[in-house]
């Protein structure tokens, strides 16, 4: 049975963020899966995937603590793998709607803290909220997304959206702001944006002061109108012309 107190503390664990060595379970191995659950083992999180395909498991094992083949709705295998030890729970699959809710249902049941499912449409999410699921994403949605908002700037190479017009880019520094400024840069392109971050190799310059100069390599993380960006990113002689 379990201790509601316990499950109140691991409640206000997860909502300041959980840490290294946090248990996260994640059910499906499909690519969302496979992707979440390799980045939270790199991150530092004890990993414990379940998908009933076998090779899938045995590929997964590289980067969980366990691996198991099996069904994600089967209530005994969960209870036996104790996923409600878990911190946090990802259900992945997607393709099934019925599998998906049921795993869903049965995570919250079980006293899991923290459930994410993975939705194929806004009625797939609907009925995930109602049931409780704390937090519903749509990668194939957010793919479409971030798609349409880089075929303005073809050099984005991650976005979120913000706004149906607005978002924050990760963008590689063009050659001609090599050796500038920060002040230099912003006053050169002469667009609206914010300069959050400077990625530089394993490194991150946050609030970057106005005297910090660009390097070959930098990626640069902004915020701002879609058409900001994309002014930011040409020549200066290029808009002059």
């Amino acid at each position: 049975m379990l201790c509601p107190i316990a499950t109140h503390q691991r409640m206000d664990k997860v909502a300041k963020g959980i840490g290294v060595g946090s248990k996260v379970a994640v059910i499906g191995l499909g690519r969302f899966g496979r992707a979440a659950a390799r980045t939270c083992h790199d991150l530092g999180y004890e990993v414990l995937a379940i998908d009933l395909d076998e090779k899938l498991v045995a590929d997964a094992a590289r980067f969980t603590a366990l691996a198991v083949q099996g069904d994600g709705t089967d209530e005994d295998l969960l209870r036996s793998l104790q996923v409600h030890n878990s911190d946090v729970a990802i259900v992945a699959q997607g393709e099934s709607l019925e599998a998906s809710i049921l795993s869903a249902m049965l995570l919250k049941q079980l006293g899991v803290p923290y459930v994410v499912s993975k939705a194929k449409n806004e009625l797939h999410g609907a009925v995930l909220r109602s049931i409780g699921v704390h937090r519903v994403v749509y990668p194939e949605r957010n793919a479409g997304e971030e798609l349409a908002h880089s075929l303005a700037v073809p050099s984005i190479e991650d976005y979120i959206s913000i706004s149906s017009t607005s978002g924050v880019a990760k963008v590689p520094a063009p050659d001609w702001m090599v050796g500038q400024t920060v002040s230099e840069m912003l006053t050169s392109c002469g667009a609206s944006v914010s300069l959050l971050l400077i990625v530089r190799g394993r490194f991150m310059i946050s609030t970057p002061s106005f005297n910090e100069r660009i390097e070959s390599g930098d990626d640069l993380i902004v915020a701002g109108p879609d058409v900001e960006v994309e002014r930011m990113m040409e020549p200066p002689d290029e808009r002059a012309g």
